[in-house]
């Protein structure tokens, strides 16, 4: 397949084309899944030209210029439209999120690694954003195009070591209710307690992002190279990552299945699933109170011992930090209603199995006001709640379940009721549940009475 050669103001600008309110109808199809490599690298140039779905300005001249200078650290360089996304649309408390650039001397993964879980979580999410982003990264770190073709369909030539880090990672994206005692032991095979903990918040992370950059369709940056040569062995090759029906052919890209968690616990058996979950042991250690409350945001509550959640993180004295500090502000700042977030928070941890995540929800939920037949209506889709909150749930469902079949009619049908700023935060929140229900589930914390 042929592209066009355009300038990268150009290109640039194109790229940043406002998302419209009215003047065309929103398409309600999701976008295809590459089955195999070469078409996964048409599907990564497609995305240069990407439609966003919520507004991003055209680059500044400044922006522009830093684009095209030579010198610019890192593999990256450029312009990075997720960051101007972000930066244009979240309050400054959530901005760098997770993703601290400062080494955390407790984790001795490396970054290569990592992004090889980052590679094989977008290609399980369908995130083609990110996607190209791992890819670039990847291929900066000295990894061949025949190892990056690898992660998608064969992993039989990794060590086992990895392939275990790597099943670990697809379970943990596309299965997060199933993650079991039995999967933290396979991973004692080869890593301790602290790798562990840092797969973790790794893929929980990168679940997070693609959530938010697959979800308002941010289009990669032009500058970018993936047209690039496939191997024999990798050029019919069906992934076996992406979200494909199984009866799919390889040869044209398809729309991704639909996942099925089954019917949501309720009644009694939510009850003792909650039950369970106060009575269980963490799967993973806890740091002391003392540490814990060291990391703790300034505004933080002084209302007694530090949650599970935190002591979990606090083992990463730097990525912890900024993690704490993320999930925290997230509750705290921005335009949306407490009740609102929580309504969100407990949409994904109910769809996700999450039960300590959704005993936190069910907290707030309180707070705000909600009595318990009030939020078990929460569960059955919130019928008698105004249509605006029955959207923002079916949304939060559908994005924490199938973020691949997100579509430009589900953003549209948010910015009928809220500012672009809001339907940002939305999605925000429902990110910032990916990571904490990963989180907190697979390490198995024990629910706070």
């Amino acid at each position: 397949m042929n592209w066009p050669t355009v300038s990268l103001a150009a290109a640039l600008v194109a790229a940043a084309v406002p998302a419209s309110r009215a003047e065309d109808v929103p398409d309600s199809t999701p976008r295809p899944v590459a089955a195999t490599r070469p078409q996964l690298k048409e599907q990564l140039e497609r995305s240069k030209h990407s439609r966003p779905r919520l507004p991003l300005p055209p680059p500044t001249a400044d922006e522009i210029a830093a684009a095209r200078n030579p010198s610019r650290p890192g593999p990256m360089g450029g312009i990075i439209n997720n960051g101007r996304m972000r930066k244009l649309y979240l309050p400054p408390e959530v901005l760098g999120g997770g993703f601290q650039r400062e080494p955390d001397p407790a984790m001795t993964l490396s970054n290569t690694f990592k992004t090889k879980f980052f590679w094989i979580v977008s290609r399980a999410n369908n995130c083609a954003y990110c996607q190209g982003h791992q890819e670039v990264k990847l291929a900066s770190d000295g990894v061949t195009e025949d190892e990056i073709a690898a992660l998608d369909g064969d992993w039989s030539g990794f060590p086992e070591r990895d392939r275990a880090a790597f099943a670990f990672t697809k379970k943990l994206t596309f299965e997060p209710d199933k993650v079991a005692d039995a999967d933290i032991d396979r991973l004692r095979a080869h890593y301790s307690d602290l790798q562990i903990l840092e797969i973790i918040t790794a893929v929980a992370g990168f679940n997070a992002m693609n959530r938010w950059t697959g979800a308002l369709a941010i289009p990669q940056e032009e500058h970018r190279v993936y047209l690039t040569e496939t191997s024999e062995p990798f050029r019919s090759l069906r992934s076996m990552v992406a979200p494909l029906p199984s009866d799919a052919p390889a040869t044209t890209p398809t729309c991704a299945v639909p996942r099925d968690r089954g019917p949501l616990e309720d009644g009694d058996a939510l009850k003792a699933a909650l039950d369970r979950c106060r009575h269980r042991n963490p799967r993973l250690p806890l740091a002391d109170e003392a540490a814990s409350r060291a990391l703790l945001p300034s505004d933080w509550p002084d209302s007694g011992p530090a949650p599970e959640w935190v002591r979990l993180l606090a083992n990463f004295p730097k990525g912890g930090k900024a993690w704490i500090a993320q999930h925290f502000y997230s509750q705290t700042k921005g335009r949306l209603s407490p009740k609102l977030k929580a309504e969100i928070a407990y949409a994904a941890a109910r769809n996700d199995r999450a039960w300590y995540a959704l005993g936190h929800a069910i907290r707030r939920l309180q707070d705000a006001g909600l009595n318990d037949e009030a939020i078990a209506a929460l569960g059955r889709g919130g019928d008698s709640m105004p249509e605006p909150e029955r959207l923002v749930l079916s949304f939060s469902r559908k994005l924490t379940v199938d973020p691949a079949l997100i579509t430009d009619a589900d953003v549209e049908g948010l910015r009928k009721h809220f500012s672009d700023h809001e339907v940002a935060e939305i999605v925000y929140q429902v990110t910032d549940a990916a990571f904490f229900d990963r989180l907190t589930e697979s390490a198995g914390l024990r629910l706070e009475r």
